[in-house]
């Protein structure tokens, strides 16, 4: 590959790469925004998941235009053929930065989910629902407790 055809596939790559990276930290930063009120921490996040696409797409990129791929010996399918090799590592990092924005944004929900505090049935609803909060075993004899609520049994229900 020739000195033009070197600089149109690392010009080429340049602009794949950003263009993609680009596309993963604005669409990133919205679905990790979905299940965050706190906007700083997704933007952190979003940028350094984005950054690290970033590097390891310029290392594959690098590693790339040392790789003598001649893909025939015409300077055109050798540029050709090795944007397409990058565009196959390119489609591999971004799943797998999708899958890692994923697991954030699962990791997120069930924080968020698990964090706030239970509200209590409401008495006016008409539901008659109480927490039962302490042991839930009758205490030995002589030992300080409460014995437990328990439902009326199916005989004393027939009865």
């Amino acid at each position: 590959m020739g000195t033009d055809a070197y600089l149109a596939f690392i010009a080429l790559g340049l602009i794949m790469i950003v263009a993609d990276g680009q596309m993963l930290y604005r669409s990133g930063k919205r679905y990790l925004s979905d299940v965050d009120s706190n906007g700083d921490s997704v933007n952190s996040m979003a940028k350094l998941v984005t950054v690290l696409f970033h590097l390891v797409m310029f290392g594959f990129l690098a590693l790339l235009s040392v790789l003598d791929f001649s893909f025939g010996g015409h300077t055109v399918r050798a540029v050709i053929g090795n944007l397409g090799v990058l565009l196959l590592l390119l489609a591999l990092v971004h799943a797998v930065t999708m899958a890692v924005m994923s697991q954030m944004h699962d990791a997120r929900a069930t924080d968020e989910l698990y964090s706030r505090p239970r509200q209590s049935p409401d008495p006016a609803s008409g539901t008659n629902i109480q927490l039962q909060r302490g042991p839930v075993v009758t205490p030995v004899p002589g030992q300080q407790g409460r014995d437990p609520r328990l439902s009326p049994t199916i005989e004393d229900q027939l009865n």
